[in-house]
């Protein structure tokens, strides 16, 4: 949960013989920043509210996924993952010349992604229904091999291929075991960096100029069609995903410093300036997007920055080494955020529920 911080109600007391207003309102919750313009979008100071974290027993860098009841453990070689929930459990094997490459859960639902070693075969896809514990598989649309896939509810979005090779977007519905080709990117262009909430699809575009790529930030339309958000400035975008009323978004001023960005969001056609972070740490959770920003001075922990509805930035963890620390990249299972960090006073792997 938040820590939030509470405001006093100072009472003004009447002189005596004069009956003191008794029915003064009650102290309403702080609200968030005005945002500003493209142009000149306002600056948010992020306030601490750190959540309830607990530490899962695993070791970092272990591959884990925590959701609301079940939890995914990847062995150390990536050549399985074991769902466990109580007494009951999951075994998902890699195969020969497999390796698990993607470990996706929500509520209902765990996707295992199984990448061919050479990247010549498609990937095979084995799914949980996690209210039964039984396995099927996805087979069609058939998936390429890595890409980036996202998982929201019960729907699935990951890279195929078209006609001609072309590189597709696939979806799948999951209770359904319906699945079909999307939008196509065109010739000599791709998509990376996928994420998926109730609020929408993001997804980076980008073409092959050399020598740096021009990158788009989009959001699915109706149509599941992608269309350019508002705000980033021309080819320097990397993250996206969709808030409640608008999109977070990362930008990325020094091309030959691609870990480095900037993030910045809209809500309601205004903009909000939410600092430096990392990319590719974008991550829509529960009601709020995620991002990291490592330290930004010898003596600053590691950062996980929390983007609310109500347009506030909140610091949601802090890394007890300072200086040379680092965060690994967040997952999300149905609501629960797992994230890892490393630093000279230890490492760790930990779990926190979102609301």
């Amino acid at each position: 949960m938040r820590v939030r911080t509470t405001f006093a109600l100072a009472l003004l007391v009447g002189l005596a013989g004069c009956g003191a207003d008794d029915s003064a309102p009650a102290p309403e919750e702080p609200t968030g920043a005005v945002g500003g313009t493209v142009g000149d979008p306002a600056v948010v100071e992020p306030t601490p509210a750190l959540l309830e974290w607990n530490d899962s027993g695993v070791e970092p860098g272990t591959r884990y996924v925590k959701g609301p009841e079940w939890e995914a453990l990847g062995s150390r070689d990536n050549s399985s993952v074991e769902l466990a929930r109580g007494g009951d459990a999951v075994r998902v094997s890699a195969g020969t010349g497999r390796t698990i490459s993607e470990v996706l859960m929500s509520e209902d639902w765990a996707v295992v992604v199984r990448q061919d070693k050479a990247e010549t075969a498609p990937s095979e896809v084995a799914v949980v229904d996690l209210a039964t514990a039984e396995e099927g598989d996805v087979a069609t649309p058939p998936a390429a091999s890595g890409g980036s896939w996202a998982l929201t509810g019960g729907d699935l979005y990951y890279p195929t291929y078209g006609d001609d090779r072309a590189y597709c977007l696939a979806t799948y519905a999951l209770a359904d075991s319906n699945g079909e080709d999307g939008w196509c990117a065109p010739a000599r262009s791709g998509f990376s960096g996928l994420t998926a909430s109730e609020h929408g699809v993001g997804m980076m575009t980008f073409d092959d100029a050399r020598p740096v790529a021009c990158r788009t930030a989009n959001l699915l339309d109706g149509s599941g069609v992608p269309q350019p958000i508002e705000g980033p400035q021309d080819c320097t975008a990397w993250d996206v995903a969709a808030t409640a009323d608008g999109a977070l978004w990362s930008e990325v001023p020094k091309p030959r410093r691609q870990e480095e960005a900037h993030f910045r969001a809209s809500a309601d056609g205004t903009y909000f300036d939410l600092g430096p972070g990392t990319t590719g740490t974008a991550l829509p959770c529960g009601d709020s997007v995620f991002f990291v920003r490592d330290p930004q001075g010898p003596g600053e922990p590691a950062r996980l920055m929390r983007w609310t509805p109500e347009h506030t930035l909140e610091v949601a963890y802090e890394s007890t080494s300072t200086g040379n620390a680092f965060l690994g990249e967040p997952t999300c299972g149905g609501g629960v955020l797992t994230l890892a960090s490393f630093g000279e006073k230890g490492d760790e792997t930990v779990w926190a529920n979102v609301t």
